[in-house]
């Protein structure tokens, strides 16, 4: 099976062939690579928090956005207020993520085994 991407996937509202690719596989693993970004140092440090996001409509519904949240609100508050998305932070390379989203669907296919 195939696995997400970040820039073509998890950020893209056109991601995962604009939704139609999307499985649920894909949102568990998101659920794990949001959890896993959040404890990232670069993240911590820079108060920046990546949210899991059900995007509604027609397009990619499978997303993940990224806030800067220097007075630590959830993510169901960083959502309701709409704010501006900001770029990861500095230090955090694409090969980190990649890596990390791999682990994600790794996890998320040994649990479905289990």
């Amino acid at each position: 099976m195939a696995r997400g991407s970040w820039d073509d996937d998890f950020s893209s509202k056109w991601g995962f062939n604009d939704g139609a690719s999307s499985e649920h596989r894909d949102f568990l693993a998101r659920d794990k690579i949001v959890e896993k970004l959040n404890a990232l140092p670069e993240f911590t440090a820079g108060k920046v928090t990546a949210v899991a996001y059900d995007r509604p409509g027609c397009h990619n519904s499978c997303m993940i956005l990224v806030f800067e949240n220097a007075v630590g609100l959830s993510a169901e508050e960083l959502l309701r207020l709409d704010l501006k998305t900001c770029d990861l932070p500095e230090g955090v390379e694409y090969e980190q993520i990649d890596e990390i989203i791999h682990e994600a669907y790794e996890d998320v296919d040994d649990a479905a085994r289990s």
